[in-house]
C-alpha cells in the first residue's frame, strides 16, 4: 500500500469533516489515508482540485457516506473533476488507490449508513461502464461551492458578439403598449390636443390628432444551465445572454441555475464581455457542480417577483435537460413556465448533433410544453436560432412535439429537416 504521507502532509483526523462517518477503525484509519492519498495523487498526476472542491467532498461524503467505491467515484468525478479531457488521468488515480487491491472493502460508510436514503446525491448514478454520450450520465444532484475562471473573450466571438447584438432587437417579439401616444391614426382622437388648437385659431377645429399604443419589444428571460454537464459551453452560453442584454438592457432579465438559483442581470449589464463574465464568476457559486433543473425552476416560480418577470415573456432555458432523478418537477415547472410567458424556448447543445432526439424522459415529457427545441452550443449556433426566432414566434403554439419525431418509433434513415438546420 502506497504511504499517503509521502504526498503531502495530511490533517489530522478531527480536521476531516465527517471521518467518524468515513472511517470505522478509528480516525487514522485506512479509509481516511486513503482519500486522502487519492487527492495528493490527483494532484502529482497534474490534476489539482481547489481547497473549496475538496472541502465538498468531504462534506458530500460527511453528510451521505457512500456505501462502496462506485459512489465514492461519483461524487469524487461531479465535486473534483474540471475538464472532460482529464477523465482518463482521473480514473487511472481513483483506481489505484481504490480498485486495484489497493483497499479490499473500504469501510466507506457505517453499517447502519449502507443504503443512502432516497434521493441521496449518488444513490442512482450509474456505473462508470455504463456511459454512452448523451445518455445524462455526466449530470448530478451533488451541490458544489466555488467560482470559475470563464475564460477571455476572442476576437472571432467579438465579431460573434457584434453580430448577435446586431440581430436580437429583430428577433424579439413585440406587444402594444399600455399607453397611448399621439400618432396620426389611431383607435382614439386625441381630444385635449384638437381642444387646444382650436382655442389658437377662435374655437375652429383646423387639425385631427389620433391616440394609438404603439409596439414595445416584451421582457426577454434568459435561464442558462451552469452543470458540469455543460461546462465546455457555460462561457458561449453567457456570452449569448450578454448581448441579448446589450440589445435590450430594459427588457433582458438573466438567471443561471445549476443546484442553485442565481439572478445575474445587475453583474451581467457591464458593457465589456470579459468584465461581465467576471462578475457573474463571482456570483455564481454552483458553476460545473451537479443538476437540479427542477428543483431550480420551482424556486424561480415560487418567488412572485421572478415569476412575474415570465408573464408575457419570451422565456428561453439554456439546458442540455439532463435531469437527475425524479422529471415530475421539472416537467411541471416547465409546464407553468409556459403558460405565463408568451412563448418557451429551449436551446440545448444536445440538439446541434444531427442523430439527436429528445429520448430522456424529462425532455420526452416537457417536449409539448414547448414552443420550439433548437440547438445551440457556442456563439454561431446561436446566432442561427436568434435569426430563426420571429419564424417561430409567428406561428402557433407548442410546436415543437410537431417537428421532432416520436422518441418511441424507431428513427428515420435520413436526418430530419429541424436536425440538419441545427447542426449548421
Amino acid at each position: 500500500m502506497p504511504d499517503p504521507a509521502a504526498h503531502g502532509d495530511r490533517p489530522a483526523a478531527d480536521e476531516v469533516p465527517g471521518n467518524d462517518g468515513l472511517v470505522a477503525a478509528g480516525p487514522a484509519g485506512p479509509a481516511a489515508d486513503h482519500l486522502w492519498g487519492f487527492l495528493m495523487g490527483l494532484r502529482a498526476a497534474g490534476l489539482p482540485a481547489a481547497p473549496a472542491k475538496r472541502a465538498d467532498l468531504l462534506r458530500v461524503i460527511a453528510e451521505t457516506p457512500p456505501p462502496d467505491p462506485t459512489a465514492l467515484y461519483w461524487y469524487a468525478r461531479v465535486t473534483l473533476l474540471q475538464d472532460v479531457a482529464d477523465l482518463p488521468a482521473f480514473d487511472r488515480v481513483f483506481d489505484a488507490w481504490f480498485r486495484h487491491g489497493l483497499l479490499d472493502d473500504p469501510p466507506l460508510a457505517r453499517d447502519d449508513e449502507r443504503t443512502p436514503s432516497p434521493g441521496a446525491p449518488g444513490h442512482d448514478d450509474p456505473p462508470p461502464h455504463e456511459l454512452r454520450p448523451g445518455d445524462g450520465t455526466r449530470a448530478s444532484t451533488l451541490s458544489t461551492y466555488g467560482t470559475r475562471d470563464l475564460g477571455r473573450t476572442g476576437e472571432r466571438e467579438h465579431a460573434l458578439m457584434r453580430a448577435l447584438e446586431a440581430v436580437w432587437p429583430a428577433a424579439l417579439p413585440a406587444t402594444q403598449s399600455r399607453r397611448r401616444r399621439p400618432a396620426r391614426t389611431g383607435d382614439r382622437l386625441d381630444v385635449r390636443h384638437a381642444w387646444r388648437r382650436a382655442r389658437r385659431h377662435h374655437g375652429e377645429i383646423a387639425e385631427l390628432r389620433h391616440l394609438a399604443r404603439p409596439p414595445r419589444p416584451r421582457r426577454l428571460l434568459l435561464l442558462v444551465d451552469v452543470s458540469g454537464s455543460l461546462r465546455q459551453h457555460t462561457p458561449d452560453l453567457l456570452r449569448v445572454a450578454h448581448t441579448a442584454l446589450r440589445a435590450a438592457p430594459a427588457r433582458t432579465e438573466v438567471f443561471t441555475f445549476g443546484t442553485r438559483l442565481t439572478r445575474i442581470t445587475t453583474a451581467m449589464s457591464h458593457p465589456y464581455a470579459d468584465h461581465a463574465l467576471t462578475s457573474v464568476s463571482r456570483l455564481v457559486t454552483d458553476a460545473d457542480g451537479g443538476t437540479a433543473i427542477g428543483a431550480a425552476l420551482h424556486r424561480f416560480l415560487a418567488n412572485p417577483r421572478y415569476a412575474a418577470l415570465a408573464r408575457g415573456a419570451l422565456v428561453i432555458v439554456l439546458s442540455d435537460g439532463l435531469e437527475r432523478g425524479d422529471p415530475a418537477p421539472m416537467v411541471r415547472a416547465t409546464a407553468r413556465l409556459s403558460r405565463l410567458g408568451h412563448r418557451l424556448v429551449w436551446w440545448t447543445p444536445l440538439a446541434c448533433s444531427p442523430g439527436y432526439r429528445p429520448v430522456t424522459r424529462a425532455m420526452s415529457a416537457q417536449l409539448p410544453s414547448l414552443d420550439h427545441l433548437g440547438g445551440v452550443r457556442d456563439l454561431a449556433t446561436a446566432l442561427a436560432e436568434v435569426r430563426r426566432l420571429p419564424a417561430v414566434l409567428s406561428g402557433p403554439r407548442h410546436t415543437a412535439a410537431r417537428h421532432w419525431p416520436d422518441p418511441h418509433r424507431p428513427a428515420p434513415h435520413g436526418p430530419t429537416p429541424h436536425s440538419m438546420g441545427a447542426a449548421r
